[in-house]
């Protein structure tokens, strides 16, 4: 019986998310089972960050599943989160702003939270003026392997909105900062990927400021 290859990862995913879970509560129940760390990256996927704890579902220094709705670590232990494309790929109501409201009890007062995902905005004016064909580009320029497999280049569009079944969001400014006022964060503030570099320059470059909504939200003033 053939799959679907869209189906065949979620199901992958899935399991990754079951055995995260599992791991986390094993350890848990240790006290030296949960790393403590100032600052934390999650998501990170193969972007190991030096300095930092790198998390993410598989095959990162400490796995968590992010849509679980509950995060290892004490309260008030955390100073600064990054976070790069991460919360399109969770469901708004259920995964997301459980996650955002994780994030406000592990922060210190002082902590800011960063914050990328493809910009809604940004991707329904691309559609309107060329149907995508310059976010396109600027995709194919960072991944010179990318392909839309011979497909009309609106359908680019719909990448930037599925993922292959991965998103289930896109955010503009004002529905991800109405998600973090869900979760007791400030009113996020938009910034540019150079923000983020200046503020910790360790990080690799995107450039994908083309397509992207960067903010930066504190736990207080």
């Amino acid at each position: 019986m053939n799959f679907d290859p869209r189906t065949i990862a979620l199901v992958e995913h899935d399991f990754a998310r079951f055995l995260a879970r599992f791991r986390q509560r094993r350890r848990v129940r240790k006290p030296e089972g949960v790393p403590q760390h100032r600052r934390i990256h999650l998501g990170c996927g193969d972007r190991r960050v030096p300095g930092w704890l790198n998390c993410d579902v598989a095959g990162s220094e400490f796995d968590i599943d992010l849509a679980a709705g509950r995060l290892p670590f004490p309260d008030g232990s955390v100073s600064v989160v990054v976070m790069q494309h991460v919360v399109e790929h969770l469901e708004l109501h259920g995964q997301l702003i459980p996650l955002l409201r994780e994030l406000h009890r592990v922060c210190a007062d002082d902590a800011t939270l960063w914050l990328s995902c493809p910009d809604l905005a940004k991707v329904c004016a691309a559609y309107a003026v060329d149907r995508g064909q310059a976010l396109k580009e600027d995709r194919c320029s960072r991944w010179p392997d990318y392909s839309l497999g011979g497909a009309p280049v609106q359908h680019f569009i719909n990448d930037l909105f599925q993922a292959r079944g991965r998103h289930r969001n896109l955010l503009d400014l004002e529905l991800l900062d109405w998600a973090l006022g869900q979760a007791g964060f400030l009113s996020g503030e938009r910034i540019m990927e150079a923000d983020l570099l200046a503020a910790h320059p360790e990080f690799p470059a995107r450039h994908d400021d083309a397509q992207s909504l960067y903010v930066r939200a504190c736990k207080s003033r």
